[in-house]
């Protein structure tokens, strides 16, 4: 997934980084019972925000096989 990207895919990774603390908007679209199915640059920033906590590198908010790992096992 990444920018450009649509789906319940993006709706999901959108209410996995607002309920594990990497809140996509603290308001409006995107935010905590709002999430779209649109990856934006808010989706973006949220996800290389958990990439860099998680050590995963490059942290640039692209969900790829590293960060879809990292997710399957929290």
């Amino acid at each position: 997934l990444e920018i450009g990207s649509t789906g319940e895919d993006v709706k999901a990774l959108q209410v996995f980084l607002n309920t594990h603390g990497f809140m996509v908007a603290s308001s409006g679209p995107g935010s905590s019972g709002n999430e779209t199915t649109t990856f934006g640059g808010l989706t973006r920033a949220a996800l290389a925000k958990f990439q860099a906590a998680k050590g995963i590198t490059p942290a640039v908010g692209y969900f790829g096989p590293k960060t879809r790992a990292a997710i399957s096992g929290i």
